[in-house]
């Protein structure tokens, strides 16, 4: 029974530090005013990057005039959804749904981790789970800590009650 406590204690300490940085690193990208960035592109970007999807379908409509079978209105769309990824917008908005809309169980968990479930908006919950995540990791390190010192104090005193002895 002691060494299943001690295996379970050090599997915990060494978990517990990367469930630290998984929680961290997770509310860290949920709340970009965290890291100083702003939640999203200023209204001037936002008129840029949409300025920049429009001259990229534009373009291509120009190039579908001067190609047949219409591969210049693909290439103009996809010229426009590049800039747009490069500006930082989504290509397929949706939270995860992909080309067809197909999001399936990795929609769900991509929409999960954004804080979405279906439409209803728990970035909130997210949130708090992770500090939760934070504050029991945190604590339990300290808890796993001290019985760690005072496993070695309690080692030292027999060894000192034995060489007396």
């Amino acid at each position: 029974m002691k060494r299943t406590r001690q295996l379970h204690l050090w599997i915990g300490m060494i978990c517990s530090v990367f469930i630290l940085i998984q929680s961290v690193t997770g509310l860290l990208l949920s709340e970009k005013w965290l890291t100083g960035a702003s939640e999203g592109p200023p209204q001037g970007m936002m008129q840029t990057m949409n300025a920049g999807n429009q001259a990229g379908l534009a373009q291509g409509q120009n190039q579908n005039q001067d190609q047949s079978q219409g591969q210049g209105t693909s290439q103009g769309q996809t010229q426009g959804q590049m800039q747009g990824q490069m500006q930082g917008q989504r290509p397929f908005p949706g939270g995860g749904a992909g080309p067809g809309g197909q999001a399936g169980v990795t929609g769900f968990i991509k929409n999960l981790h954004e804080g979405r479930i279906g439409n209803t908006n728990v970035k909130w919950l997210v949130d708090l789970t992770a500090i939760s995540m934070i504050v029991l990791t945190v604590t339990g390190i300290t808890l796993s800590i001290k019985t760690l010192r005072a496993q070695s104090m309690q080692r030292k005193r027999r060894r000192s009650a034995a060489q007396e002895a």
